[in-house]
C-alpha cells in the first residue's frame, strides 16, 4: 500500500517549517523555463545532501557487505507451458475444455513451491482449497453448466497481497499482532470477492512490509522478499510479494495496492505490469491497515498487477464492478488519435536522482516507436515539478486514523503510541521494524505542520493538476520514468527514498497510470520500463499505449534459471 512513502516523508518533515513560496507565484502562467516552486533550491539541496550523506556513510557500506555475503540463487526452469500463458487465454482454454482448471492450478501451485525458497514471497497459502475449487469448476463444466461460460476469469489462478483480505488467510499487513489478537480474514475483501465471482481461484497471500510502510517487502515474520532476476536485490514494495511471484512465472494475475507507487514499483523491479486506477473506481475497503479519513480514497486504491499488460483491462473491469462503465474499457482505442507527451527526467533542481542511461534509453525507444506508428509525440515541460515530492509528502502525512501498530482504538485521534514504540525499539524490545517506528513518529510530528505550509502544498497540487490536465485533455497520455535506475541491493532504499516522487506524483494528482515492462536493460541485465499516465477516467488510453509498448519491446522476460 504505502510502499515506503511514510519514510520518504522524513525529508519533507525536515524542511516543513522552512517551506515558503519561491520568487514566482504558483498562480503565474505555465512553464517559462524559470523556477516555479514553493521551496527554495537550497532547501531541496539540503534534503538531498542529508539523505546522500547518510547513504554514503551508513547505507551503502552495510548493504554492500550484505550483498557480498549473500549467495545468488537462481530459479528453477519454467517447465510447463501453462505458466507462460496470459490470464485471458487460460480462461478461454478452460472454458472451451482445452485445459482443465485442475491442471492449471496444479501447475501454478508447483511453480510457487519451486520458486518460493528463492524469492520468499508467500505468507499463507490455500493450495488444497484452490485445487478443490478447480476440481469443482471442471465438474460443473463436464456437467454442462452454462452459467460458467460467461465468467471472464474462469479457472485463472490469482495471488493476493497479504494486506488484502482473503477469507481464512493471514490478514495483518506484516504487522505484529496485539496480545490475544489473531489476524486472519473472516471474509473476502470486495475486490477478492469480485475476482472469485468472475471465476478466479486464489492460491495464496504474499509478502508486504510491516503496515505496508516501506518500499522493500520486509517484516520480522516473513523476512525479505527477493527479486526473481537477482536474489541479492530487492523486489520492491509494498506489493513486493506479488511482483516477485508474477516475475517468477508463479502467478499470472495479482491484487496489490497503491498509495505512492506500491503496485508500480514492484512491477517495475520484477519486469511485470501494474495499473493504478482512477481514484474511487476500485473498492478500497478490506485492506490492512485501514483508514477512515475521508481523503484516504484520493490517494489510495487497490490495484491489479499482471505478468502481461493485456490482462490488466480485464482484471480492472472485474475489480471496478458497476463503475467499470465509467472507464469505457470496452471502447476500442485508435492509437493514432492519441497524443503522447513525455518527460525524460525530473528537473535537476528536484530532490530525486536523474534517470540513468538504461532508463533514458527506454524513453528514447518509446518515443521513436510511437512516432514511427504515426502518433503525435511531444516533450512536456511541467512547471513546479521540483516540488512534487514535498507537496505529496506533506499532504499524505496529514491523513488521520491510519490503523498501524501506532494506532490506539481507544484514542483514535492520538498517535502517542509512536513514542513508546520508539523507546522500545531503541532499547531492543520492539516487535516492529525500523521503518514502521519512524513512520509513526513522522505521522505524529506532521500534526504540527503550520497551516500556512499545508495551504501552499495544496495550492501547489491544485496548480500542478490543472496544468497537467490541460496538457493531457481527453486524448493524450504522458510517458514518465518509473525510477531513475533498475532494482538495487536490499536495504539501499534508505538512500534512494527521495526517488519515490517519480511514483508519488500520480497519487498526488489522482491520475490513472500503468507500469509497462520493457524487458531487461542492456547494461544491468535487470528489468526496466516506463509509466504511462492519463487524465482521470481515461485509463483505457494509458492501458492501450502500454500494451503497444509491451508488444514492441518484449514486456516480461523470464528470469535467468538454473542450467
Amino acid at each position: 500500500m504505502w510502499g515506503g512513502e511514510s519514510l520518504s516523508w522524513v525529508a519533507a518533515l525536515l524542511t516543513g517549517a522552512a517551506l515558503r513560496k519561491g520568487k514566482e507565484s504558483l498562480n503565474e502562467a505555465p512553464y517559462r523555463g524559470t523556477r516555479n516552486t514553493f521551496t527554495a533550491r537550497w532547501q531541496r539541496w539540503l534534503v538531498r545532501g542529508f539523505v546522500a550523506l547518510v547513504g554514503v556513510l551508513v547505507v551503502r557500506p552495510f548493504t554492500y557487505l550484505t550483498y557480498l555475503a549473500t549467495p545468488r540463487k537462481r530459479l528453477p526452469p519454467i517447465d510447463n507451458p501453462i505458466l507462460t500463458m496470459q490470464a485471458q487465454d487460460i480462461a478461454r482454454a478452460v472454458r472451451t475444455r482445452k485445459l482443465r482448471a485442475e491442471d492449471v492450478v496444479t501447475a501454478f501451485v508447483d511453480r510457487i513451491n519451486a520458486v518460493n525458497p528463492v524469492v520468499n514471497a508467500v505468507v499463507d497459502q490455500r493450495f488444497t482449497d484452490a485445487l478443490r475449487d478447480a476440481k469443482d469448476i471442471d465438474a460443473r463444466l463436464d456437467a454442462g453448466d452454462e452459467s460458467l461460460k460467461d465468467l471472464p476469469l474462469l479457472g485463472v489462478p490469482i495471488t493476493v497481497k497479504e494486506s488484502i483480505a482473503v477469507k481464512g488467510m493471514s490478514f495483518r499487513g506484516g504487522m505484529p499482532c496485539r496480545e490475544g489478537e489473531e489476524r486472519c480474514a473472516d471474509a473476502d475483501a470486495e475486490t477478492v470477492a469480485r475476482l472469485r465471482a468472475a471465476g478466479a481461484v486464489p492460491l495464496c497471500v504474499t509478502n508486504t512490509p510491516e503496515a505496508c510502510l516501506w518500499w522493500e517487502s520486509f517484516n520480522d515474520y516473513t523476512g525479505s522478499t527477493r527479486n526473481p532476476y537477482d536474489s541479492r536485490l530487492t523486489a520492491g514494495g509494498s506489493s513486493g510479494g506479488e511482483g516477485a511471484l508474477l516475475g517468477s512465472a508463479a502467478s499470472v494475475l495479482g491484487v496489490g495496492s497503491d498509495v505512492a507507487g506500491s503496485c508500480r514499483l514492484p512491477a517495475y523491479f520484477c519486469c511485470v505490469a501494474g495499473h493504478k486506477p482512477t481514484p474511487g473506481v476500485v473498492p478500497w475497503l478490506g485492506h490492512a491497515p485501514e483508514c477512515d479519513d475521508p481523503k484516504w480514497p484520493d490517494f489510495f486504491t487497490q490495484a491489479p498487477m499482471a505478468r502481461y499488460v493485456a490482462d490488466l483491462p480485464l482484471a480492472l473491469k472485474v475489480l471496478a464492478g458497476d463503475k467499470a462503465a465509467e472507464l469505457r474499457l470496452d471502447e476500442k482505442v485508435d492509437l493514432k488519435s492519441v497524443r503522447v507527451l513525455y518527460i525524460e527526467s525530473e528537473p535537476p533542481t528536484s530532490v530525486s536522482d536523474a534517470v540513468t542511461g538504461e532508463v533514458r534509453a527506454c524513453m528514447t525507444r518509446a518515443v521513436q516507436h510511437l512516432r514511427a506508428q504515426g502518433l503525435d509525440v511531444q516533450p512536456l515541460k511541467l512547471a513546479g515539478l521540483e516540488d512534487a515530492f514535498f507537496s505529496g509528502a506533506l499532504l499524505m502525512l496529514q491523513l488521520r486514523r491510519v490503523r498501524t501498530v501506532h494506532f490506539d482504538p481507544q484514542r483514535p485521534d492520538s498517535l502517542h503510541l509512536a513514542w513508546s514504540e520508539l523507546f522500545r525499539f531503541l532499547t531492543c524490545r520492539s516487535k516492529c521494524t525500523l521503518h514502521s517506528v519512524v513512520a509513526g513518529v513522522l505521522f505524529y510530528l506532521a500534526r504540527f505542520t503550520p497551516q500556512s505550509v499545508l495551504r501552499k502544498a495544496d495550492a501547489h497540487r491544485t496548480l500542478l493538476l490543472a496544468r497537467l490536465q490541460a496538457a493531457l485533455g481527453q486524448d493524450a497520455v504522458l510517458l514518465y520514468p518509473s525510477m531513475p535506475a533498475p532494482a538495487h541491493r536490499i536495504g539501499l532504499f534508505w538512500r534512494r527514498l527521495l526517488n519515490t516522487s517519480y511514483f508519488m506524483i500520480f497519487n498526488l494528482l489522482g491520475m490513472p497510470v500503468t507500469q509497462v515492462p520493457f524487458g531487461l536493460g542492456t547494461t544491468s541485465g535487470l528489468p526496466v520500463g516506463l509509466q504511462v499516465a492519463a487524465n482521470r477516467y481515461q485509463d483505457r488510453l494509458s492501458l492501450s499505449v502500454a500494451r503497444e509498448l509491451e508488444t514492441a519491446f518484449g514486456g516480461w522476460v523470464p528470469p535467468h534459471c538454473k542450467a
